[in-house]
């Protein structure tokens, strides 16, 4: 009976211990975070909206406000913001290396980075919590045109090139549309030409950018970007992608306007919310040899504060309680699956047939890397240079500069931007 009485006394004792930390755990006042992330996919935008909404229900003593811009750029919204003396508490991770150069972020809690495996590091310091590991790029298509004309996904280059060829002959419909209105749309086509013809070739261009050993304008550069830029000369592009917005690319498939578009697995959710009963399919882009080099994996992208955040005791506790509610099972698979991203830890999620394709492509190709504006150490770029290089993509791309153009271009601002900023040398990397 003693041993009963004791027993139980303990697990009271216990059971108010673990109260008192769970109280301890939020914090003591009202406290509001300003928070920022990319704006640009309109799922995204809901999925956040919506994990901000569950996290206020459920720390009602925490307000999150949303202080993202409606237009312009991740990089340049916050660099608008920081210079106005409202850099945010709370952030979606991009552009960590630049960022924790200039003191505007702060190293997150060894106890958050355990919430994933293999967590990215910047020089032995970790800035975000890694949020997903990215699924590979590829081409969204219209399932049952491709059926009724008898068309086949395509297993090289060439045969992508006589697919698109087919469908500008048949008449019904655009081979491709491009949501190039938005600049960073431009990336992802960008992304996988880079990708099949510059870094294929030298894995580490960039690092022999800044060493010299390299230049834009070199003959397997301009061969690469000439395929590019070849796609939309030829016509196989929706006539008005210049005027054609990201969030309008899956509209243009389900209406049967264009036959395929390419872009990221969070285009899956954006299909499927256009129309429900609309089929489609996946296929990756291959190179001239049937190989397949892909975009994806994990980055430096997730979750981080800054470093004013981490210097307010309540600031702090609210920031890592969001970072935990995010990774939380019911929340980190709602995110998961909504978006198509691949988790960064051990959860379990059914993704779906298209999905399920798309990982089993990425495990299956030759080489996988990261986006170019995503590495960091000697191969990271300029922060200002991607933009102004997808600028050049949009102008070769309605035929209004040529191919060497805009290489000589890209290289006189490459030798600009570099005066200031070398990894390799260390100009303008400090710690």
């Amino acid at each position: 009976m003693k041993k009963c009485l004791a027993l139980l006394l303990t697990l009271l004792m216990l059971l108010s211990a673990a109260s008192v930390f769970a109280e301890a755990e939020v914090p003591a006042e009202e406290v509001e975070l300003t928070f920022f992330c990319g704006n640009g996919d309109v799922k995204f935008n809901e999925v956040v909206e919506n994990l901000i909404a569950g996290f206020e229900k459920e720390y009602p003593m925490i307000k999150i406000t949303n202080v993202t811009p409606t237009s312009s750029s991740f990089s340049e919204g916050l660099k608008s913001l920081d210079a106005v003396g409202e850099f945010p508490d709370l952030m979606e991770a991009r552009d960590v290396p630049m960022w924790a150069r200039a003191g505007k972020i702060a190293e997150v809690d060894p106890e958050l980075i355990a919430l994933v495996n293999n967590a990215p590091d910047y020089n032995g310091k970790y800035f975000c919590v890694p949020a997903k590991a990215d699924a590979p790029l590829g081409f969204f298509y219209n399932k049952a045109y491709f059926t009724e004309k008898g068309f086949e996904e395509p297993k090289n280059y060439q045969e992508f090139l006589d697919l698109c060829e087919a469908i500008k002959a048949d008449g019904k419909m655009a081979p491709l549309v491009v949501g190039a209105a938005d600049i960073w749309h431009v990336g992802f086509t960008w992304m996988q030409w880079y990708i099949n013809y510059v870094t294929k070739v030298d894995p580490d261009f960039v690092k022999h950018l800044y060493t010299g050993e390299r230049k834009w304008t070199e003959d397997f550069v301009a061969e690469g970007f000439r395929k590019y830029a070849d796609i939309y000369l030829k016509g196989y592009v929706e006539e008005g992608f210049m005027s054609t917005s990201d969030s309008q690319i899956a509209s243009f498939l389900v209406t049967g306007k264009a036959a395929m578009f390419f872009s990221g697995a969070h285009m899956v959710a954006n299909i499927q919310d256009a129309d429900p009963s609309f089929e489609f399919g996946w296929f990756p882009l291959y190179n001239e040899d049937g190989k397949l080099n892909m975009w994806g994996g994990p980055s430096l992208n997730g979750w981080m504060y800054s470093a004013d955040c981490a210097a307010d005791d309540d600031k702090l506790l609210a920031a890592r309680l969001w970072i935990r509610y995010c990774m939380r099972e019911d929340n980190y698979s709602y995110y998961l699956t909504t978006m198509s991203f691949l988790p960064v830890n051990d959860i379990q999620v059914d993704f779906g047939e298209i999905v399920n394709k798309m990982i089993a492509t990425q495990k299956a190709a030759e080489t996988n890397e990261p986006g170019w504006n995503s590495k960091w150490g000697d191969n990271e770029i300029p922060s200002a240079f991607r933009n102004f290089s997808y600028k050049i993509a949009q102008e070769w791309a309605t035929g209004s500069k040529t191919i060497e153009q805009g290489l000589q271009e890209m290289q006189a601002e490459w030798d600009v931007e570099t005066q200031n900023f070398n990894p390799v040398t260390g100009v303008g990397v400090t710690e």
